[in-house]
């Protein structure tokens, strides 16, 4: 998905730190944006090209 994607799915822009820093997109329980987790997915960003992909780890 592309960043613009993301923002639509959710219904709000993405925060700049999710385009500067692979770590808004880690898997970190402790990262409240992350939900992506308890639905049993990680996120694997690439910045430069401002996707994301969804990979099912469940």
């Amino acid at each position: 998905m592309t960043f613009v994607e993301v923002s639509r799915v959710i219904g709000a822009p993405l925060p700049r730190s999710a385009f500067l820093y692979q770590a808004w997109w880690a898997t970190d329980p402790k990262h409240t944006q992350a939900v992506w987790l308890d639905a049993g997915y990680q996120a694997r960003p690439n910045l430069t090209a401002q996707r994301v992909t969804f990979v099912r780890t469940v």
